[in-house]
């Protein structure tokens, strides 16, 4: 991912990934096997699959599709005008 940009800004300064609350995720797997990007991978931990983030900074920045998936409404995403004002602040 180094060295790509969005919308003139280093997307490595860009926070747009998903968040996930862990009090609601089952770990299902839906967001990973939707997302094209590697963003989520499952794993095996103690005999039992566990979601884990594999690179979020693969995310596409303003899609939301992982969150619309989750059948927990355990994803979300910050708030869209925040991320506009910092790929403002860090273009080149």
């Amino acid at each position: 991912m180094s060295g790509e940009t969005y919308m003139g800004a280093p997307r490595e300064k860009i926070p747009w990934y998903p968040t996930i609350d862990w009090t609601k995720c089952n770990h299902c797997g839906d967001c990973a096997k939707f997302c094209a990007h590697s963003v989520f991978k499952m794993v095996e931990k103690d005999g039992k699959k566990r979601l884990e983030f594999e690179n979020k900074y693969n995310c596409v920045v303003f899609c939301k599709a992982c969150a619309l998936m989750c059948p927990m409404n355990a994803i979300t995403f910050p708030d869209k005008k925040e991320i506009l004002k910092i790929i403002k602040e860090n273009r080149v």
